[in-house]
């Protein structure tokens, strides 16, 4: 069995990646405080080194950060790990889902 350095969360987030001098608007549905997981793949560029600029939630600022592509496959996605986020921009994803999953649970009887 693999352990994870940190949980994954299913998530359904807008993302903008800086890639050379392109801009391109993608979806991450998966993100944990090391990494996501962008779908659709990130087009092959020269370098493995990325920004990126993602959306937790309407109203909230932006987390902007900067990453490295581990793998890219077609069908699944490009997998991203965060090569330079701050503690509080992990902090705040971290934050985001877990209150969101307490939210999701029901109430005991």
């Amino acid at each position: 069995m693999q352990k994870r350095r940190f949980p994954r969360y299913q998530a359904d987030l807008e993302v903008t990646i800086y890639l050379d001098s392109k801009c391109i608007q993608s979806r991450i549905p998966q993100v944990s405080r090391g990494g996501c997981l962008v779908f659709p793949p990130v087009p092959s560029h020269q370098s493995p080194a990325i920004k990126l600029s993602l959306q937790l939630a309407d109203g909230l600022p932006p987390i902007n950060c900067k990453g490295e592509i581990v793998y890219s496959i077609n069908d699944r996605g490009t997998g991203v790990a965060f090569t330079e986020i701050s503690l509080y921009n992990q902090d705040r994803i971290t934050d985001f889902f877990e209150k969101q999953q307490a939210a999701e649970k029901p109430a005991a009887s």
